[in-house]
């Protein structure tokens, strides 16, 4: 009996083994497919990932914002293959990837008895997940203040009537698809000058309509800045009230928020400054500048369903805004109650080597990133980290503002030196330069003139964000923000 068992199990072991044995060599002998990832390497050295469809076609995703005729034209693929198969052509060959009818390549399987022809070609990128930021910056429309239309010579270096050289004391908005230009500079010599108020289309720059001032006087609108959503916030100041408004397009009636019992803009030499975190018409914090002392204070108000809080708040930054050339500008990271700030601050004597700095400031007032002084290094001719504030009291520089982009904070930062004007935007601990698009420097007689300005805003519905750079005595620059992988 234990014989005639033993020979039973024996012959089931065998039995089984025999299978197994078979279905292993099957299913690790016959396959040919290209499988898990498919990527190629750029001629600019990017990585371009793309998706393997059930067809055995291959899409290689590309921004539309890039040239696939130049980035493809001779690629590296890297892709893996099911075990022991092999392929033609040659993977380690980089390929035209961009040529019509794309690539074919031809998986064949261990066993050399199947064969499959994978098709690689290219389409648009998909969108970038929320919280991965932006990914590409369009250089878009630049025009310098004589194409704006005001009247002057760019890059002279004449001080008398200094607004014809292009020091109008000017602030921009986004205003939906336009853009509000602000000069300070003319309406404090002629309320009613043409060159004090502009509207300009967002893509060309070209003049486009008047803005809806209603009841406003233009004496008393000070500063104009844009939201997160792109709608324009002007600070009112009339008898010591500052009162806020806003406009979603130019030809609006300005719609009001409600007022402060104190003056936000208290300074007139170009230093006043504000900044609004969230969406104006239903929570937003308008932060802004406080008259100037060895705290650094600014103002802080709260936005609730599209109206203005009764009591505003200080906050310090614990460095003085009475020093140097007196500016000083906060900006918090995000639109919650208590955020980190960005702080812009000018120390030591006015125009002078590293007498610019940022800072990245918690609600409390500690400082915990610092803008590296040295950015030679990686930001060739940009002159943040050792730039210089303007010799002419109240210019602004370092302008600072902070826009979440695609669920990712980035900061914008403005400096320069005498003879150049530049700009960069940051991660937001200050530390890395988000594009090489946007490494911006150019060359002018900055040092006398009123600094730099900047505004953006991030459109959810388009996934792309918007961003102009103000440049006293050159011009507005702009600039396009895209989302795709």
């Amino acid at each position: 009996m234990k014989i005639y068992n033993i020979i039973i199990y024996s012959a089931i072991t065998l039995a089984l083994m025999i299978i197994f044995s078979a279905c292993e060599d099957e299913s690790l002998g016959i396959e040919a497919a290209i499988i898990n990832s498919f990527s190629v390497i750029g001629t600019d050295n990017s990585v371009l990932r793309a998706t393997i469809n059930d067809d055995y076609t291959i899409t290689i995703k590309v921004s539309p914002f890039i040239d696939e005729e130049v980035v493809l034209e001779s690629a590296l693929p890297k892709f893996y293959l099911s075990k022991g198969a092999t392929v033609s052509p040659d993977p380690s060959l980089p390929q035209n990837f961009a040529q019509e009818g794309g690539v074919k390549y031809t998986v064949t399987s261990e066993d050399k008895k199947n064969t499959r022809d994978y098709i690689v070609t290219w389409g648009v990128s998909d969108q970038l997940p929320y919280g991965e930021g932006f990914s590409y910056a369009e250089i878009t429309t630049q025009k310098d203040f004589t194409e704006l239309g005001f009247p002057g010579e760019v890059s002279n270096f004449g001080f008398a009537d200094s607004k014809l050289y292009g020091d109008l004391n000017l602030y921009h908005a986004y205003c939906g698809e336009y853009i509000v230009l602000l000069s300070r500079a003319y309406i404090n010599s002629d309320p009613s000058s043409p060159h004090g108020i502009k509207v300009l289309d967002k893509a060309s720059l070209n003049e486009s309509q008047q803005l809806n001032l209603g009841t406003i006087s233009p004496t008393d609108l000070k500063i104009i800045t844009s939201d997160y959503k792109g709608n324009m916030v002007g600070a009112v100041t009339k008898d010591n009230v500052t009162e806020f408004y806003y406009w979603t397009t130019p030809s609006d009636t300005p719609m009001s928020v409600g007022s402060a019992s104190t003056n936000m803009t208290p300074t007139s030499d170009g230093s006043a400054n504000i900044q609004v975190a969230g969406d104006i018409t239903g929570d937003a914090w308008i932060t802004a500048m406080a008259p100037r002392g060895s705290k650094g204070e600014h103002f802080r108000i709260k936005v609730s369903n599209g109206q203005l809080a009764s009591n505003y708040s200080i906050v310090e930054t614990g460095y003085a805004s009475d020093d140097s050339s007196g500016f000083q500008m906060i900006s918090p990271l995000d639109d919650s109650d208590q955020p980190n700030f960005i702080v812009g601050d000018t120390e030591g004597a006015p125009s002078t080597a590293n007498s610019n700095h940022a800072y990245v400031n918690t609600f409390s007032g500690s400082t915990v990133s610092v803008m590296p002084g040295l950015w030679q290094n990686t930001l060739q001719a940009w002159w943040v980290g050792t730039g210089f504030s303007t010799a002419r009291t109240g210019g602004r520089s370092p302008f600072v503002s902070a826009l979440p982009i695609n669920g990712k904070t980035y900061v914008v930062v403005t400096s320069g030196t005498a003879w150049w004007h530049s700009a960069a935007v940051l991660s937001k601990d200050l530390q890395k330069l988000a594009h090489e698009n946007l490494n911006i420097a150019y060359s002018v007689s900055r040092g006398w003139s009123y600094g730099s300005w900047a505004d953006w805003y991030w459109d959810e519905d388009e996934k792309e964000a918007y961003l102009a750079v103000w440049f006293s005595r050159l011009g507005l620059y702009t600039y396009k923000l895209t989302c795709f992988e």
